[in-house]
């Protein structure tokens, strides 16, 4: 439980463009999701998310709020870091056999022998850190990946593949 669980928005901007205006706003707001050179998420406590849709919005960008319980990838839900890596070290976790990206630092999860502690380090932090989804993609296409697939109802992440790699023509989302 946390005073103030905050909120988030999705915001159709420069990511430079988002990070100028956030620093204009009262309160604590930040980036929690970079999910292409034109798309990001912000999230922060409930007043200063407010306010910065509002600036965003005024700035002529489109910026609109999430149905979120919680500000995710921010501080404020960090207090949970701590339980979750207690029930992630009760877990029989084993190191992964094939590339998997880890979405707090955009880079593979580690492989082989003995990596379990970096690896519960990883899935801790990532609750309360940025989802680097635009670094992920981008390790993804420098491992040889070419062909993005997205399996669920919709098409968002189809349409943020194709905002990384836009000036690319040898992928397909």
């Amino acid at each position: 439980a946390v005073d103030d669980n905050g909120g988030m928005a999705a915001v159709f901007a420069p990511l430079e463009d988002i990070e100028k205006i956030l620093e204009t706003i009262d309160g604590y707001v930040v980036v929690a999701n970079i999910n292409s050179p034109s798309e990001a998420v912000i999230g922060g406590a409930s007043e200063a998310i407010a306010a910065a849709v509002t600036a965003l919005n005024q700035a002529g960008f489109d910026a609109k709020p999430l149905p979120v319980s919680h500000a995710f990838h921010t501080a404020i839900v960090a207090p949970v870091s701590g339980p979750l890596r207690t029930v992630l070290e009760g877990m029989d976790l084993r190191p992964p056999e094939l590339p998997i990206v880890a979405n707090v630092t955009g880079e593979f999860y580690p492989m082989g022998p003995g990596v379990e502690t970096e690896m519960v380090d990883i899935l801790a932090r990532q609750v309360a850190r940025p989802v680097q989804f635009v670094k992920g993609l981008e390790t993804l296409y420098r491992a040889g990946a070419r062909v993005f697939v997205e399996v669920g109802p919709k098409r968002a992440l189809q349409g943020m593949v194709r905002g990384v790699f836009e000036k690319k023509g040898d992928m397909l989302a």
